[in-house]
């Protein structure tokens, strides 16, 4: 039997980039595939069939080898924020991840983390030393970033520079995969791996027709906000600048929102994905603290879950240093309660869209039809969301707190 990752199993490739890193042939090249997602692709002629590859690949880890990460439920969580009011305002959350980033700049760290490539309209892992780096590294980026060169990159800067310090953030598979890395390489030098609290990544195929379409009416786009907060933490707002225009919307009247959220344009791997539900491979898991608990906050609380000593020391050393503000612990349900950390349903409604997508079909029209087949009470939900959104903010966020819809 083949032992390289080109060996179907009952899981799809989510995409992480570090079978590509360990292939010594330069045997698996990462591309975009006719569902929209990156995803490896092996050279037959150059593969000499080692297994390096399937070794940090989390589809053919055996459950002993997933179970010696941490178990989410030995975990603990803390509701905290930035101490910097302007960081505050500016980040996605509570600006942990900022300060986390900026304690490392200043501690002698590089970082691993995603910026928005305004040329190829993607999202893109890079590795920064600087705090105009680490600028552009802030604020959600709701896409599957292209990560395989910046993690052949890391990898070759730690085995060139034994003494080199680094903090990398990823989605929860990326960073398994990193860790994964890390172990087999043998690397010694110190890495604070953090990943996110994560929905999944949506199909390019939507992004590109989504942003094309934006483009046409802004102009060059110059900014884009995934998580904007200017109408408040809760209000799920899209913000896109162009030369010729801005365009602003909340999540239940903007179209990539909905194929995001509704999870119809997930990557197949996300819907079954043990590293979301279960397991954390990071020492930190960084996240929104959603929940009754900060229903009236609209400044922003992140969720910190502290998974070994390592992030233990870090969360620690930020509070002690006043970077961050530790409002309290919280039981770990009444965090994961308001995260997506199950399974997702209905991959068959997922295939219908992504071969819908492939044929271009309008965004609309597939959103129409796609929530037709939803069940009628969450097709209330949504119409009455979106009722909601038309208020003026401070109404809306009222009846928010309220029903809690």
């Amino acid at each position: 039997m083949k032992k390289s990752v080109a060996v179907e199993n009952n899981y799809p490739c989510s995409g992480c980039g570090a079978c590509q890193v360990i292939c010594p042939r330069g045997a698996i090249q990462y591309c975009l595939n006719d569902e929209g997602f990156y995803h490896a692709v092996v050279d037959e002629e150059k593969c000499i069939d080692c297994g390096l590859c399937q070794s940090v690949c989390i589809r053919f880890l055996s459950d002993k080898e997933v179970d010696d990460t941490v178990q989410i439920n030995k975990a603990q969580v803390a509701g905290a924020y930035t101490t910097d009011s302007i960081v505050h305002r500016k980040t996605t959350s509570g600006g942990i991840a900022y300060e986390l980033g900026r304690w490392g700049i200043e501690s002698g760290y590089k970082l691993l983390g995603v910026v928005y490539d305004y040329e190829k309209d993607e999202a893109v892992s890079v590795l920064v030393d600087d705090l105009d780096g680490l600028t552009r590294l802030s604020g959600s980026k709701y896409l599957q970033s292209n990560s395989a060169q910046a993690l052949s990159v890391l990898i070759e800067d730690a085995q060139n520079n034994p003494d080199g310090k680094y903090i990398c953030f990823g989605t929860p598979c990326q960073i398994f995969g990193l860790r994964k890395l890390i172990t087999r390489k043998k690397l010694k030098n110190e890495f604070l791996l953090i990943d996110l609290f994560c929905h999944g990544v949506p199909s390019y195929l939507v992004w590109q027709e989504y942003i094309s379409h934006q483009k046409a009416l802004l102009g060059n786009l110059k900014n884009i906000s995934f998580r904007y907060k200017g109408n408040g933490w809760h209000q799920y707002t899209i913000r896109i600048e162009g030369t010729n225009a801005i365009y602003q919307k909340l999540c239940y009247r903007d179209v990539f929102y909905r194929f995001f959220f509704d999870n119809v344009a997930l990557n197949a791997s996300c819907f079954r994905c043990p590293v979301r539900k279960s397991c954390v491979a990071a020492d930190l898991r960084l996240g929104d603290f959603w929940g009754k608990n900060y229903e009236h906050r609209e400044d922003g609380i992140s969720a910190v879950l502290i998974a070994t000593e390592n992030g233990r020391m870090l969360f620690n050393k930020l509070v002690q240093e006043k970077r961050i503000i530790l409002d309290r612990y919280w039981s770990l349900d009444t965090c994961l309660s308001a995260q997506s950390t199950e399974d997702y349903q209905n991959i068959g409604l997922r295939n219908a869209v992504i071969s819908r997508l492939q044929k271009k079909e309008n965004l609309a029209r597939i959103q129409r039809w796609y929530v037709s087949r939803f069940p009628i009470k969450r097709q209330m939900r949504i119409r009455l969301k979106q009722l909601v959104s038309l208020l003026p903010n401070k109404m809306m966020i009222g009846i928010r707190r309220m029903t809690r819809i």
